[in-house]
C-alpha cells in the first residue's frame, strides 16, 4: 500500500485528480500549502491506495504531456494499513512497485558514503572470522550486513532500463565490495593465522542453480512490497562474499592448486551473472517496464544527469 503526494502550481489540482480517478482510486484529497524559498502557493494532491493503482497513477503522470518537473513533484511512502471503504483484498496487493520507487531504492543503496564502507568492512571481517572458526552464526550475521546483492540488482536494474548511470553506479559498488573482502580475508588471516575451517564452496554449476532461485526471488522481492528482501539479501551475501574473502586469506596463507582457483573465481563469477541476469528477466516478466523509467528520466533530464 502507497500513499502518493503530488505538489502542484496553485489552481492546477484538477487535472492530477482527474488523473488519480481515471487509474481507478477512489479519492483524493487537495490542501493548499505555502512553499517558503520561492514564496508561492500551491497545492497538494495526496492518494493512499494499493501498490499496483499507485504505479498506474505514477506512470500516468510521467506519461502526461503537461507533467514537468519544474512545476510538479512526487514523493511516495509505504503504508502500513488504510482503513476506509475499498475492499481489504484490493488494497492490500503488493506488486507491482512503482519504477521510480525501486530506481531511487537503488541508487540509495549503492552511494558508497563512509557508513556504506564501514558496513562493508566490518561485515566482511566478521564474515572472514566465521570462515576460519567455520561459525554459522558468525557466517549469517557478517551476511546480514553484505551489502553485495543491492549493487548486484543495481546492474540488473540499470541495464534492463538502459540506465547506465546506475549500472555504473552499482559495479562501483560491487568493485568495492569485493576488495573490501578481499582485504579483510587478508587481515584476520594475517591475525588468526592457521587454515580456514569452511569448506561449504559450490562448484559453478551448483553456484548457478542457487544463484537462479536467489535471483528469481531477489528480482519478486524488490519489486513487491511484501517481499523480505533482507532474507534475501543473506543468502545472496554468504553466495558473493565467501569467494573474495577466501581469495584474501590465500595472499597470506598461500593459494592451493589453479584448478581450485580456477573453479572458486568461476563460481563468484556465475553467481554474480546469473543473479543479475535472472533478476533483471523476473523484473521484464513481473511487469517492471523499462518505458516508466525512461520516462522518469527524460522529464526530469538534466537533474537525474547532473
Amino acid at each position: 500500500m502507497h500513499e502518493v503526494r503530488v505538489s502542484a502550481p496553485h489552481g492546477h489540482s484538477e487535472r492530477v485528480v482527474g488523473m488519480a480517478l481515471l487509474v481507478g482510486i477512489s479519492e483524493a484529497t487537495v490542501y493548499d500549502v505555502f512553499v517558503h524559498g520561492p514564496d508561492v502557493p500551491k497545492h497538494v494532491i495526496s492518494v493512499e491506495t494499493s501498490t499496483p493503482r499507485a504505479k498506474k497513477f505514477i506512470d500516468a503522470l510521467f506519461s502526461a504531456d503537461w507533467f514537468d518537473p519544474k512545476h510538479y513533484s512526487i514523493t511516495t511512502r509505504e503504508l502500513r494499513s488504510i482503513f476506509s471503504s475499498e475492499r481489504v483484498v484490493d488494497i492490500t496487493r503488493p506488486m507491482i512497485e512503482p519504477g521510480i520507487d525501486v530506481l531511487e531504492d537503488l541508487w540509495q543503496l549503492s552511494h558508497l558514503t563512509a557508513s556504506y564502507a564501514a558496513r562493508a568492512a566490518g561485515a566482511a571481517i566478521l564474515l572472514a572470522y566465521g570462515m576460519f572458526r567455520n561459525s554459522a552464526i558468525a557466517i549469517v550475521v557478517a551476511a546480514l550486513f553484505l551489502p553485495f546483492l543491492s549493487n548486484v540488482l543495481a546492474i540488473s536494474f540499470g541495464l534492463w532500463t538502459g540506465d547506465r548511470k546506475l549500472a555504473s553506479q552499482g559495479t562501483k559498488a560491487l568493485a568495492f565490495s569485493t576488495v573490501v573482502s578481499i582485504a579483510a580475508g587478508a587481515i584476520v588471516a594475517w591475525v588468526h593465522g592457521g587454515q580456514i575451517g569452511f569448506t561449504e564452496f559450490q562448484r559453478p554449476i551448483v553456484a548457478f542453480v542457487i544463484s537462479s532461485a536467489i535471483g528469481i526471488a531477489a528480482g519478486l522481492a524488490s519489486a513487491d512490497d511484501a517481499g523480505r528482501r533482507y532474507l534475501i539479501g543473506v543468502a545472496a551475501a554468504v553466495q558473493y562474499a565467501v569467494f573474495p574473502v577466501w581469495f584474501g586469506t590465500c595472499i597470506v596463507l598461500g593459494f592451493p592448486a589453479g584448478s581450485v582457483i580456477f573453479e572458486r573465481l568461476a563460481a563468484f563469477a556465475v553467481n554474480i551473472v546469473t543473479i543479475a541476469g535472472t533478476a533483471a528477466l523476473v523484473y521484464a516478466i513481473a511487469g517492471m517496464r523499462r518505458e516508466e523509467v525512461a520516462r522518469f528520466r527524460s522529464k526530469i533530464g538534466g537533474t537525474y544527469n547532473g
